[in-house]
């Protein structure tokens, strides 16, 4: 049986165990092997283990088995010798068993139990050999009845690895340390021989030789013996190693078994993608990191290589990318997990784009794999239009469109527009390149059903059909063709214009323009310029589509058919006298193709004045006859002419001659005087009254059907023609000192008009005092010597107003006794402008 164990230090480091003596059992007796067997009672005894190693200091138990017949032999007695001699080292600490009795350190007894066993325990305290008998008095036989054993007593205790996980791929170091047990010194020099007892997973120690699983390592100057264990290929699961501590002749001293676990992450990668995808569309991958080992993947790390033809759009999960290699960072993936991430990619080029995958952790183990996408580019569908026939000199604009079909785009497309004899390019809707008749457009890149329209557009320079090809092709080797042909014909115009000699000013006529295709082909896109001179303006015509611009008037008439006519009825107004040139042209396709219709037209300038004669001044309430004369000054006869006279306010119609008509409001008298010859003359008069005073205007005016108009007028002063009289007389005459005496002014309107303005000033002589007046509105001066009166409305015709002021006479001066003394009454008026003096002589006399 083994010793007790002992158990130290780390798994990555030296595990001291229990020293176990791990020798041979031996039944071997003292009899020959070649004797008949076992004794008539069939017991034998045996020793176990019959020779080992063992720690000094440490306890070793020896075990005794006594049978009979392959059974157990139970209450038998064992005796347990150690046999002294001069080297001998150890001693009997214990007995095991039934009975058990230490006689002595070398001598014990002790029966065994129902398992058929004693056993001893010895111990030594220094180096040496422990001869050992095990002796059962109860086998008669003394060929059978005892066994010897031995013990080897050594100061070098091993202490061995225990068991270990480690990552797989990793190397395992491992070490013995055999030490003194005397004073724990190192033991240098023992073999310690390392032996990998199974290859699943397939193992080695490095810098073995051979199959590399058996390496004998002696222990160094710190008594170690040191190997490390390494995989051949990185797998999980275990190995199990027997250490031996063996002795310089090879025999084994110490063994023990140590098991390595090599535990690891699986990490499984799987990526899912489209199949196929158009050029410059997206391709999403789909990828799964799953650990289906028994350790977790640390600091995982996948990759995704994209080739040339796949250009990095985006990724899930942080993913970042540089230099088309898209990297994620996925930490720990634990046991059973697992972890998806997408990417996404645009196809750049065509063909078979397959991408490279790898997951990688710290533990190192990884995995990989593919996955591939075809990259397809599309296809083009060229279709050319254009117009089906066209006049020579005119444009051909043809329409060439080129769709992207199919699931991916086409790039550097380019279209070649091949021109046919007969026309000339003159430009395209897009930056173009001319090479002889080859006209090219770059187009770029077209993604699946986008469409271009390229136009070009020539002139026909000769008639013929033009057969116009056109050719897409891209960078991806799509091509595609379309043609349109056009037939170029020769419409010949010819172009007439009638119109009237002559026409008045002002006045509306027509011009007759006449379109005629004499030529074989229909005249596509034909226009009529009319340039109007000066004197001439635009009106309307029998076409509703004519432009105006400035004096130019033109109308897009489409397709004349050959043999074919067009008439335009263009009305106008003469604006301005003399002779009219009216030039008109037709065109088709912007070519002017035939000549020039001219219309000449004199613009006769009509006119007409008039003139009035009469009075300029008149008194209100007196008649004026005024005399009116109209005249054709123009060059044309006058038709409807007519003379109005307009009567001024403050004036009223008498009579007139001929008699015209009056209005019903009597402001206007008109008179038809009818036509008027060239250079001919119309006299008419009317007679007016002046009913108010101030200056009209009166106006008289002639015009004609021929839209010409002429007036005359007279500023006519009507004078207002008031006659006023004033006059002052005295009560009294003569009147004496102290006396009172009246003063009555009386002012009448003996003419034919109102009097304004009104006042009359009295001067009082020295002589008298006013003392009252009449009037309330009569104003007595501050110093007494006057008195105003101001009549506030008008004096009527045939009207009159009087008012009295009373006066006393003052005493006279001192020597006179009479004094004569004239009082003044003044008469001013608006009607008037100098003021008419009334006076009253009085004689004042003393009493």
């Amino acid at each position: 049986m083994p010793s007790a164990m002992r158990v130290v230090g780390p798994a990555i480091g030296l595990i001291v165990l229990a020293v176990m003596a791990f020798g041979l059992v031996s039944t071997a007796s003292a009899q020959d092997p070649a004797d008949d067997g076992p004794t008539a009672s069939g017991m034998e005894v045996s020793l176990t283990p019959s020779e080992a190693w063992s720690c000094i200091r440490d306890q070793h138990e020896l075990t005794a088995i006594l049978m009979d017949g392959g059974s157990a032999v139970s209450n038998g007695q064992i005796e347990f010798i150690l046999n002294r001699f001069p080297a001998a080292v150890g001693d009997i600490v214990e007995v095991g068993g039934n009975g058990a009795s230490k006689l002595t350190n070398t001598y014990a007894t002790v029966r065994t139990g129902t398992d058929g066993q004693a056993s001893a325990t010895l111990v030594a305290t220094r180096p040496g050999d422990t001869d050992v008998t095990a002796f059962a008095p109860g086998i008669a036989d003394s060929s059978t009845h005892k066994v010897f054993g031995v013990v080897h007593w050594v100061d070098g205790c091993p202490e061995f690895p225990g068991d270990a996980d480690n990552p797989a791929g990793t190397p395992h170091p491992m070490s013995v340390s055999v030490l003194r047990v005397s004073d724990g010194g190192a033991v240098q020099g023992v073999p310690v021989r390392w032996t990998i007892t199974d290859d699943d997973p397939d193992a080695r120690f490095a810098n073995a030789t051979g199959d590399g699983n058996t390496i004998t390592v002696n222990t160094d100057a710190s008594g170690l013996s040191s190997v490390s264990l390494e995989q051949v290929t990185e797998d999980i699961g275990e190995n199990s190693v027997l250490i031996e501590v063996l002795t310089q002749d090879g025999r084994t001293m110490f063994s023990h078994t140590m098991v390595k676990q090599w535990r690891a992450p699986i990490l499984t990668l799987s990526a899912t993608g489209p199949e196929t995808i158009g050029l410059l569309s997206d391709a999403t991958y789909d990828i799964t990191v799953t650990n289906d080992g028994d350790f977790p993947a640390t600091e995982s790390t996948l990759t995704m290589n994209l080739p040339d033809g796949l250009s990095f759009a985006s990724a899930t999960d942080d993913g970042t990318e540089a230099d088309g290699v898209a990297t994620w960072d996925l930490g720990t993936v634990e046991v059973g997990d697992s972890v998806t991430v997408s990417l996404t990619a645009e196809g750049v080029e065509t063909g078979l784009q397959t991408s490279m995958l790898e997951v990688v952790s710290a533990e190192g183990l990884s995995d990989r794999t593919t996955v591939a996408t075809t990259v397809i580019a599309g296809a083009l569908t060229v279709t050319k239009t254009g117009d089906a026939e066209v006049a020579v000199g005119g444009q051909i604009t043809y329409y060439i469109q080129v769709l992207s079909t199919g699931t991916g785009a086409n790039t550097e497309v380019a279209v070649v527009d091949t021109l046919p004899d007969g026309v000339s390019f003159v430009s395209s809707n897009m930056e173009s390149t001319q090479d002889g008749n080859e006209i090219t457009v770059e187009l770029g890149t077209l993604n699946p059903d986008e469409q271009a329209t390229v136009e070009i557009v020539v002139t026909a320079d000769e008639t013929g059909v033009m057969v116009n090809q056109a050719t897409a092709t891209s960078a991806e080797g799509a091509t595609d063709s379309s043609e349109a042909s056009t037939t170029v014909v020769q419409p010949m115009l010819e172009i007439s214009k009638e119109g009237p000699a002559t026409a008045l000013l002002n006045t509306e006529f027509n011009y007759t323009i006449t379109v005629t295709n004499i030529g074989d082909g229909a005249a596509n896109g034909t226009s009529v310029v009319d340039t109007l001179p000066a004197g001439l303006e635009p009106v309307s015509s029998s076409r509703d589509d004519g432009k105006i611009v400035g004096s130019t008037v033109s109308w897009d008439i489409g397709t004349i058919d050959a043999g074919a006519s067009e008439t335009i009825v263009f009305r106008v107004r003469g604006v301005t006298g003399g002779e009219q040139e009216n030039v008109v042209t037709a065109s088709t396709d912007g070519s002017t193709i035939s000549p020039e219709a001219r219309a000449t037209t004199t613009i006769l300038v009509p006119d007409i004045s008039i003139e009035k004669t009469g009075r300029s001044a008149m008194f209100v309430g007196n008649q004026a006859t005024f005399t009116l004369t109209v005249s054709n000054t123009g060059e044309a006869p006058l038709t409807d002419v007519t003379i109005t006279e307009d009567i001024p306010t403050g004036m009223s119609y008498v009579s007139s001659s001929p008699e015209g008509t009056l209005s019903d409001d009597g402001s206007q008298v008109v008179w038809d005087i009818g036509t008027l010859a060239l250079e001919g003359e119309a006299s008419v008069s009317v007679t007016l009254q002046a009913d108010g005073e101030g200056t009209v205007t009166n106006t008289a005016s002639a015009a004609a059907t021929e839209d010409v108009s002429d007036s005359a007028s007279i500023d006519i002063l009507v004078l207002p023609a008031a006659g006023a009289h004033i006059q002052i007389t005295d009560s009294v005459d003569p009147v004496r000192v102290g006396e009172a005496v009246d003063y009555t002014v009386l002012v009448d309107n003996q003419g034919r008009s109102a009097m304004t303005g009104v006042s009359v000033t009295v001067a009082i002589p020295d002589a008298m005092t006013v003392t009252s007046t009449s009037s309330d509105d009569a104003v007595i001066s501050e110093d007494g010597s006057s008195v105003t009166f101001d009549l506030s409305d008008p004096l009527a015709v045939g009207d009159s107003f009087s008012f009295s002021i009373t006066v006393e006479a003052n005493a006279l001066p001192e020597g006179q006794n009479r004094v004569d003394a004239v009082t003044t009454a003044t008469l001013t008026y608006n009607e008037f402008s100098a003021p008419i003096p009334a006076g009253e002589g009085t004689t004042i006399i003393e009493e």
